[in-house]
């Protein structure tokens, strides 16, 4: 099977120069910690990396790096994170796809087993959301039931033609989504949903940095 991994993300609310897939715990960049735990499935036999055009020559001499390079193409991402996507579905070749972000490294084995299982449209590890989620602008318009909140995680297993139908229609139709099960639910695909786990963080403020250096050197 063939896996898309995200790496084109900036650190725009990281406040950081670097890019935050590329950021180091331990002198391996998380992007790596991604790859290699990806790569350790046995179904998983390619990486297809979406990197920036400002970023693709480091990405490629960090896999290179790290002895990965052969287990990997690399595609051009776009402006927007569904772009980038969509972009990388040209290069697979299998009927499913994997779909992770190099931003996301504490990523366990059995969670990849977990999403890999069922044989569906779509597959979404999530966890519960423990607070509580109100409605409005400037004041409070309403509330929502939490008990049927989730908070969606990556790994993501697609049917890649599904998902390709997906981004096709979206792109037909000028609509957007921040998650791609959303797009593929858009469609009356049934989503699936898995255990996540909390440990699988994405960085987007510096103490997601902090607290993933922590689980990772435990």
């Amino acid at each position: 099977m063939d896996a898309i991994l995200l790496a084109a993300g900036q650190s725009s609310r990281l406040g950081s120069t670097i890019d935050k897939q590329m950021h180091r715990i331990n002198n391996k960049p998380l992007v790596i910690y991604s790859a290699e735990r990806l790569l350790a499935n046995d179904s998983i036999d390619r990486l297809v990396i979406v990197g920036s055009d400002g970023s693709m020559e480091e990405l490629q001499l960090i896999f290179k790096e790290f002895n990965l390079i052969d287990n990997c193409d690399f595609v051009l991402g776009g402006s927007e994170r569904q772009e980038s996507v969509r972009n990388s579905l040209a290069a697979i070749e299998s009927d499913r796809v994997l779909l992770h972000e190099g931003a996301r490294p504490v990523i366990s084995a059995s969670l990849i087993e977990r999403v890999l299982a069922p044989d569906t449209a779509c597959v979404t590890p999530t966890v519960p959301v423990p607070f509580t989620v109100a409605i409005g602008e400037t004041m409070m318009d309403g509330e929502l039931d939490r008990s049927l909140l989730h908070n969606v995680q990556l790994p993501q297993v697609f049917d890649t033609q599904i998902l390709l139908e997906a981004h096709e229609r979206a792109l037909s139709e000028g609509s957007s989504a921040t998650d791609d099960s959303a797009l593929v639910f858009r469609l009356g695909y049934p989503v699936k949903f898995v255990e996540g786990e909390l440990t699988n963080i994405k960085v987007t403020y510096p103490n997601d940095l902090l607290l993933i250096e922590k689980i990772l050197n435990e």
